[in-house]
């Protein structure tokens, strides 16, 4: 028995992969709900009888439906029971009962699994809570060993937790308590111990409920994209893990040990730099199973919570997409290893998990001539879901499915790259550790002067941007501003000041360069590259105007600034972190963005230039929200625009460009203001952004690009697989350039069909044209 054990530890140690086995997802059957019940999936939830059977508790859009998976190749559904038609519907189970909310006004669904397999007739009941305090719909559920359930999001109160004890009768439940700070998305409890996310509050919490009339809040921490949609704990208690329901989100662990210091572990995406949306994650062992909608089932090796490594996935949706298509939920907790995956549109995956950990890899960074530890480096292993920074003590963590020879990259800003080959083993982790060499800097000198006099310009904001680094600077009284580069190599130059025309354009820099001069012409323009000291003035209690690149919201905010301009920014009202459209719009009361002072002198024929957006979503009642441009002399004003958007108009960039000459007197102390609002009593969906702000002697229209603009009605501008085109009064051929000129596609318009199919162009920004005009359009989201 000695024998056999020394040979069994030195055979792993050797062959790790040998005995482990490889990671693998099979797909076993699947089941089509459009051909069974005309419906879509919604969450789902498993069940197994006393006789080892295993069953899927499947929410749909029509009903609840329960499938006998023993064998995964031939399900067959055993119950179904019709409910009102709802994107909601949420299973969980205790001992014998499944429970199932919706945000249809059904109430709590109660079916009594008792009888199964023998019998499929399933008593039912409806909880909709004590007579004195209903309720009728919920988000989401969840059922504890110790026989309480946890009702989130429930059309009562602020939608936080409503707690039912379930251990006298099952089929009666009896509320015995509620937590209720806030809005409360999904949750878990176990040893007395409820863990909550807050989900348009961006945080989870950790929360007491040993006595369930008096839970305690013990702490909260915000998730990386503050949007929390579920969490959920390590089987020991000390980790925890989340989703934040958003485009580009990550999987998130955290060491929750002491809950007054609560630390971010590691975070992760299925695929890096991708916008596909994570939504549920669930613990098995060492293992995470997250349903990731577009990207299906995905599995993370979670043996140490620092260094979550991506294994595999299963794709249940055909295509990818940055919004709510593919995979809701996936139950995995099946002894039997199998799973089961709810897809939207595509029906319910039986599936087979071999779980197998991972091969990692971890070292330290140093600087070589130092000794010092580098933090943000960056650590490629090639091949892996996620491209690895050092922390603070130079500490990297990353790995790979399995065994085999990889490639690592080892890059940080200011040092010379290096790359290695490394020997990773499945179940092991390897140490591997870097020291590297910085580059020799140089030195750079730019001067910046005024266009016609050749005099020194002061306080010129400067930008230069290699791909590795952004150097910042201002000239000083020579006009002048000393850089430090480490690259030669081609730098992206972004140069201005108020009064005078904002400069970009790219420009190859050596040591042999030493020095640059610029010239900048007088003027005013501004496209929010930089701050040129716009004020913002208002009341509003969200929604305040401010100088950011744009954070999409669902259906509302574009994430693009105006077209053809320096910078990727602009002024917008509120710029939120979450696709919650009514999350950070402005909010009772009122917002004005002012400019700084101009002086119209010295142009003939001034014409004030801009790029604005405005959106509102006013309901039935009182519409009263507005954006109105006003130019300010100092003494009186005019109103250039009061807009009013169309109800629930997708937001575009639309130019606008006014002849000054008659409007005001002209004095050196002209300013514009641009306001909007949302008073209290009429709560609207109010959003507003402004770019590309300049005064010229003529019309900026009458160039052929921003005027086409206007023209050629444009929408959705930026827009995803469909291009329309307004106005037209004939049959018109267009074609689509891409900024380099190159033409990816030629077809004809009428006034009878006006749409074009673009979903084969890549994200990016082209040129529409129409009868000799062109317009830039964004094709941003697929």
């Amino acid at each position: 028995m000695r024998f056999f054990k020394v040979l069994v530890f030195t055979f792993c140690a050797i062959s790790p992969s040998f005995l482990w086995g490889q990671f693998s997802i099979d797909s076993l059957s699947h089941i089509d709900y459009q051909a069974l019940h005309g419906a879509n999936l919604n969450d789902v939830w498993g069940y197994t009888d006393e006789l080892g059977n295993e069953y899927a508790i499947v929410g749909t859009s029509k009903g609840t439906s329960i499938v006998d998976i023993t064998n995964g190749a031939q399900p067959q559904e055993v119950f179904w029971m019709a409910g009102s038609e709802s994107i909601w519907r949420d299973p969980c189970v205790y001992g014998n009962y499944a429970y199932v909310t919706t945000e249809a006004e059904d109430g709590l669904l109660i079916i009594d699994l008792s009888p199964l397999p023998q019998s499929t007739s399933l008593p039912t009941a409806l909880y909709t809570g004590p007579a004195a305090n209903p309720w009728q719909s919920a988000h989401t559920c969840f059922t504890s060993s110790s026989g309480y359930a946890y009702i989130f999001g429930a059309n009562r109160g602020e939608g936080g937790v409503i707690i039912l004890d379930l251990n006298a009768n099952p089929m009666q439940p009896v509320e015995v308590g509620v937590f209720d700070i806030s809005y409360v998305h999904d949750g878990f409890e176990r040893n007395d111990t409820l863990y909550t996310g807050h989900i348009y509050d961006g945080y989870f919490c950790v929360v007491d409920v040993a006595d369930r009339a008096n839970p305690v809040l013990l702490a909260t921490h915000p998730t990386p994209n503050l949007f929390t949609h579920n969490i959920w704990p390590s089987a020991d208690g000390q980790t925890v893990y989340t989703t934040d329901e958003i485009s580009g989100a990550y999987i998130a662990a955290y060491d929750i040990s002491n809950l007054q210091q609560i630390q971010e572990l590691d975070r992760v995406q299925n695929t890096q730099g991708t916008s596909v949306i994570p939504h549920n994650v669930h613990v098995k062992g060492n293992y995470l199973i997250t349903s990731y909608y577009s990207d299906g089932v995905v599995v993370h090796d979670a043996h140490d919570p620092q260094n979550l490594i991506n294994l595999g996935s299963f794709d249940t949706y055909p295509g990818q997409t940055p919004g709510f298509d593919g995979c809701w939920g996936v139950y995995p907790f099946f002894a039997s290893d199998k799973a089961v995956a709810a897809d939207i549109t595509e029906g319910l995956f039986i599936l087979q998990i071999n779980y197998a950990p991972a091969a990692s890899l971890s070292g330290v960074v140093k600087d070589l001539t130092t000794g010092q530890v580098l933090e943000q480096v960056s650590v490629e292993l090639v091949g892996a879901a996620m491209i690895e920074k050092t922390n603070t003590q130079g500490i990297y963590k990353t790995g790979m499915p399995g065994s085999g020879t990889y490639i690592v990259n080892v890059n940080k800003p200011g040092y010379y790259p290096q790359t290695v080959q490394v020997n990773l083993s499945q179940g092991l982790s390897t140490t591997y550790n870097f020291n590297l060499l910085p580059i020799p800097p140089f030195n750079y000198q730019v001067t910046v002067l005024e266009e016609g006099s050749n005099l020194p310009i002061s306080n010129v904001q400067i930008k230069l941007q290699h791909p590795q680094l952004l150097h910042e600077g201002q000239t000083n009284g020579l006009g002048q501003e000393d850089f430090t580069l480490f690259y030669q190599d081609t730098y992206d130059c972004v140069v201005g000041k108020w009064g005078y025309q904002t400069k970009c354009f790219s420009l190859l820099i050596n040591s042999a360069t030493a020095s640059g001069t610029i010239y900048l012409k007088k003027g005013f323009y501004d496209d929010f590259s930089f701050d040129f000291g716009w004020s913002v003035a208002g009341d509003a209690e969200t929604g305040m105007w401010e100088r950011a690149e744009p954070n999409p919201t669902t259906g509302t905010f574009f994430d693009f600034d105006a077209a053809l301009d320096c910078s990727d920014q602009c002024m917008l009202t509120g710029n939120g972190t979450t696709p919650n459209t009514d999350q950070n719009d402005v909010d009772n009361g009122f917002t004005t963005l002012i400019s700084p002072t101009f002086n119209l002198s010295g142009l003939t024929t001034p014409h004030l230039n801009y790029a604005r957006s405005f959106y509102c979503f006013h309901g039935p009642g009182n519409f009263d929200d507005t954006l109105l441009v006003v130019l300010s002399n100092g003494l009186e004003q005019v109103v250039l625009e009061q807009i009013i958007a169309p109800q629930d108009q997708a937001m575009s960039w639309e130019y606008k460009s006014f002849a000054l000459n008659g409007l005001l007197p002209f004095t050196n102390s002209m300013q514009l203001f641009i306001r909007t609002a949302d008073y209290p009593g009429h709560p609207n969906i109010t959003e507003a952004a402004f770019d590309h702000w300049s005064i010229t002697n003529e019309s900026i229209l009458e160039n052929e690009a921003l005027g086409a603009v206007n023209a050629l009605h444009l929408y959705p501008n930026p827009g995803q697989d469909v291009l329309t085109i307004g106005a037209l009064t004939q049959q018109s051929q267009v074609r689509i350039y891409q900024l380099d000129g190159k033409c990816c596609l030629t077809t004809t318009v009428s006034p009878n069909h006006t749409t074009i199919d673009v979903q084969s162009l890549p994200n990016g920004v082209y040129l529409i044209e129409i009868a000799g005009q062109r317009c830039p359009w964004v094709k941003m989201g697929q």
